[in-house]
C-alpha cells in the first residue's frame, strides 16, 4: 500500500460563523474536496482558524467535519479528513490544556498548528512553548513566509526551530499566491533548510492550485534533490504529526550542483 499523502491544512469546512476563509455552503467545500483528491492528496486536516481562544469553535468544526466527511463518501470521493485547527498565538495562551488537546492536528495529542502574527515579531514565544513543551505539546509554524518579520529576518525562526518547532510552508506561496515577498520568503526558507513540511493552505474563494504539486517543484527545483526524498515533507512527516509522534525532520538543504551533499 502506497504511503499517504497529507495536507497538513485546507480550509475545507463550511457554515462556521464569522471565518470568511471557509466555504459558505456544504456544496463549495465539496467542490474544495473533490479538487484536492483530484491532485493526488489522499488525507486532509480541515483546518479553520481560531483567533481568540474560543472553546465553542471546536464543537462547531467537529459537526461542519462530520458532516463533510459524510458527504464525501456519499460522493464517492476518495479521500480522509481529519481536525485540526489553525491557532493564534492567542487562543494558544487563553486555551485550558483539554482544548488545546482538541485542538492538535489530526486531534493526535501532540501537534499544535499556530500561525504567527502578520506584522510584529512575539517576543513572548519561546516562553508560550517552554509552556507548551512541559504539558507534552509542540507547534509547527504555519506559513511562516507570509509574516511580514519572516519576511525581513528569516533567521527570527531559528530560535523556535532549535526549541522543538516545526515550519510548515503553503504551497500557494510558490507562484506569487501571497504576493512576490511571500513567494521569495518561501523559496528562501527552502534555500536555508527551513521548511520542514508542506501544505496546500488551500482557501474555497482564491483560484490558486488545491494540491501540494506547486511545493513540491519548488522544493525540487530549489533542493536539487529526488521526487522520493522530498515526499516525506508530505507523506512521512505529516503521517507522524497527525499521529502524535515525535518528529525528527531529514536536513533538506540543497544539494551541491556537483551532486556531493555536503557533510
Amino acid at each position: 500500500m502506497s504511503p499517504a499523502v497529507i495536507d497538513l491544512s485546507a480550509h475545507l469546512l463550511h457554515g462556521l460563523p464569522g471565518l470568511p476563509d471557509t466555504p459558505p455552503d456544504l456544496e463549495s467545500a465539496l467542490a474544495m474536496a473533490r479538487g484536492i483528491a483530484e491532485a493526488g492528496t489522499t488525507t486532509v486536516v480541515a483546518t479553520a482558524a481560531m483567533v481568540l481562544p474560543d472553546p465553542a469553535l471546536i464543537g462547531l468544526a467537529d459537526a461542519a467535519r462530520t458532516e463533510l466527511a459524510a458527504a464525501v463518501r456519499e460522493e464517492g470521493i476518495d479521500l480522509d479528513i481529519l481536525p485540526g485547527l489553525e491557532l493564534s498565538l492567542d487562543a494558544v495562551a487563553g486555551l485550558d490544556d483539554e482544548s488545546l488537546v482538541q485542538c492538535t492536528i489530526g486531534r493526535g495529542g501532540r501537534w499544535l498548528l499556530v500561525a504567527l502574527p502578520d506584522t510584529g515579531w512575539p517576543i513572548a514565544l519561546p516562553t508560550l512553548m517552554q509552556s507548551l513543551e512541559m504539558r507534552g505539546l509542540g507547534i509547527v509554524i504555519a506559513h511562516p513566509e507570509r509574516c511580514e518579520s519572516v519576511q525581513l529576518s528569516p533567521d527570527r525562526l531559528r530560535d523556535p526551530i532549535g526549541r522543538g518547532a516545526l515550519i510548515q510552508v503553503d504551497c500557494s506561496s510558490f507562484g506569487g499566491w501571497h504576493g512576490a515577498r511571500a513567494e521569495r520568503s518561501a523559496y528562501g526558507l527552502l534555500r536555508a533548510g527551513m521548511a520542514n513540511v508542506l501544505a496546500s493552505g488551500a482557501h474555497w474563494d482564491r483560484p490558486y492550485p488545491l494540491g501540494l504539486e506547486a511545493g513540491l517543484l519548488a522544493s525540487e527545483h530549489v533542493l536539487r534533490r529526488t521526487r522520493a526524498e522530498l515526499m516525506w515533507m508530505v507523506e512521512t512527516g505529516p503521517s507522524r504529526i497527525v499521529a502524535g509522534e515525535p518528529v525528527r525532520s531529514p536536513r533538506m538543504v540543497p544539494v551541491p550542483r556537483g551532486g556531493f551533499e555536503p557533510a
